[in-house]
């Protein structure tokens, strides 16, 4: 029987944390209504959006659809709590939360970074990790998890350590990924249900980048975190609050979400075995591939706008004040946008996909998750010689960034 889908479902991390599900309802809402009007009684209403072009307009329309004062979607009761801890309804206040001009201002900072030029200086570093993963999976035998023993921790080195931070760190950082990322999913949120615990998430990494920030105050290094540490804003010492959310925001998306394309990238692979083979047999396709997993994966669900000004769209009546749900993955498989949008298909046009979003707020570690897959499926393909599942693949219930957490797999290297 089909399912019968309505709007609110994006708020369903059931539906949201199941690959199936998550296209069908997206599938149902292009279809009968892609500018959707959600009611709930514990969310504040919001416009939900799932056709590409409309999605691309307006993640390229910053000064008309704000990123303040909402970013994404939380609980009333959670925003009002935030509120009043952190003076912001996200509690954090990182890049994708800001608008013009403090946007600008503190992308900046970290601009240099990020660059294609100064991510080609890491490639050598990324191989090397990339060998170190590949091994590892040699050394277990023939079966492993994909996410919990390999694309977990793989991209994380690597955040921490351009943020210049030590191996010891690391399992304390992923702990809290998965509590920021996963809030409602029973197997990584901090404590069921309990805002106060997800709070002490923000709390809990806000004081172990303070640590770091005191460090690097007396004892600067080449790394990332020095640069955080002396940064200024308009001459002045970056405030503690910008600080610590830019420190969290680069720390913790900087590798959820290349993690959650790595993982479901390979169940995509496993579907579509010829595009593993002739990924395999073409080294010229590596970014193209990786390009082709993100938008097949399209790990951040979701952004909020915030319109400016009263407009239609679609014959709808749009209010200034009204919020707007951007739907990444729904935008990625618009058969209006991409031909065969439910086939992986890694020689299609690398650049159209949303994935990073899109416009001023365009992800700054793109071309950093782009380097990390395609050097690591370049390092594990060539050396596979048989993969397949050893398990049920299991989805993280999220609605905001989302990816599979667990992926067991039983294969054969050379």
């Amino acid at each position: 029987m089909a399912h019968s889908y309505k709007p609110a479902d994006v708020l369903d991390v059931e539906i949201m944390g199941d690959e199936r599900s998550m296209h069908g309802l997206f599938d149902h809402l292009r279809e009968s209504d892609p500018v959707a009007w959600v009611e709930d009684a514990e969310y504040r209403p919001f416009w939900s959006l799932s056709k590409y072009d409309d999605i691309k307009r307006i993640g390229s329309q910053n000064d008309r659809f704000l990123n303040a004062p909402r970013t994404m979607l939380l609980p009333s009761e959670a925003e009002e709590m935030l509120e009043q801890q952190f003076g912001t309804k996200n509690g954090l206040e990182t890049l994708i939360h800001m608008d013009k001009p403090k946007h600008l201002k503190l992308r900046r900072v970290t601009r240099e970074w990020f660059l294609p030029r100064s991510i080609a200086k890491l490639d050598e570093e990324v191989k090397v990790l990339c060998k170190e993963y590949v091994d590892k999976m040699q050394d277990m035998g023939g079966e492993c998890d994909f996410i919990k023993d390999i694309t977990l921790l793989y991209p994380l080195r690597i955040i921490m350590s351009i943020l210049g931070l030590p191996r010891e760190s690391e399992a304390t950082m992923l702990k809290l990924t998965q509590e920021i990322f996963g809030p409602l999913d029973p197997d990584l949120q901090r404590d069921a249900g309990d805002s106060d615990e997800q709070m002490g998430t923000l709390f809990e990494l806000g004081a172990f980048f303070k640590d770091i920030v005191e460090d690097r105050k007396k004892n600067p290094s080449d790394d990332l975190a020095t640069v955080l540490a002396h940064a200024e804003v308009d001459g002045e010492p970056m405030n503690e609050l910008d600080q610590m959310s830019y420190f969290i925001i680069t720390a913790t998306a900087g590798h959820d979400t290349t993690s959650a394309v790595l993982g479901a990238g390979m169940k995509a692979l496993l579907e579509h075995p010829e595009q593993m083979t002739l990924w395999r047999d073409n080294p010229d396709l590596d970014d193209a591939a990786s390009k082709e997993l993100m938008r097949w994966v399209s790990p951040v669900r979701h952004m909020l706008r915030t319109s400016t000004e009263d407009f239609e769209l679609r014959g709808k009546q749009i209010k200034a004040g009204d919020a707007l749900a951007l739907w990444f993955p729904a935008a990625n498989r618009d058969p209006e946008a991409f031909d065969k949008p439910n086939t992986l298909d890694i020689t299609r046009d690398p650049k159209k996909h949303l994935a990073f979003g899109y416009g001023e707020h365009m992800c700054l570690g793109m071309h950093l998750a782009v380097l990390e897959v395609a050097r690591f499926y370049r390092e594990l393909l060539p050396r596979l010689k048989h993969i397949e599942l050893a398990g049920e693949p299991q989805w993280v219930q999220a609605n905001f960034v989302g990816g599979l957490k667990s992926l067991p797999v039983k294969y054969e290297l050379g």
